[in-house]
């Protein structure tokens, strides 16, 4: 009888955030969206989320709407943690962020604003970017392992190879 984990396959929607102690494979689709992935090599900890906006609009309640990059990233890092995960130990991917016609609001490119918000944060706290694909016109497939902090990025349209590859 095997005692060999079954890996676990798991689409990761809009205003959402997964952690992730047993092997799983992340997929999602990005646009204008980013998703902040974590992985902790040491203790194998995988996390990611994915927001629509940089910034929720300001609430006497302090909003915590995993739309927002401000609260979905701070989220992602507090159950990074209490997985198990050692902030100082983290590296992470920025990825998506892009600029379609219809992403562009009063003036503003959302993507923009989207991986801006996500990489402050993270210069903020010092943990280390191994990898950022943000920006461009064309929306992105994103598969992320959260066991091995494998991330494989595809460009949506157009010639359908591998943008980045295997990073990890």
């Amino acid at each position: 009888m095997s005692t060999r984990r079954k890996r676990v396959d798991v689409y990761l929607a809009p205003a959402q955030v997964g952690v992730f102690t047993t092997p799983t494979r992340v997929r999602t689709i990005l646009g204008s969206c980013v998703a902040l992935c974590l992985w902790d090599r040491g203790k194998r900890i995988g996390g990611i989320n994915h927001y629509l906006l940089a910034r929720a609009p300001a609430t006497p309640d302090g909003d915590s709407d995993l739309r927002y990059g401000n609260s979905s990233n701070r989220i992602l890092l507090e159950r990074m943690r209490a997985a198990g995960a050692r902030p100082t130990h983290l590296e992470a991917a920025v990825i998506g962020g892009g600029h379609p016609a219809s992403a562009t609001s009063m003036g503003r490119q959302v993507g923009l604003d989207n991986a801006r918000g996500a990489l402050e944060l993270l210069q903020e706290l010092g943990i280390r970017v191994v990898r950022q694909e943000t920006g461009g016109a064309r929306g992105r497939q994103l598969l992320f392992g959260s066991h091995s902090g494998e991330l494989i990025v595809r460009l949506l349209g157009g010639d359908p190879g591998v943008v980045g590859g295997a990073s990890r």
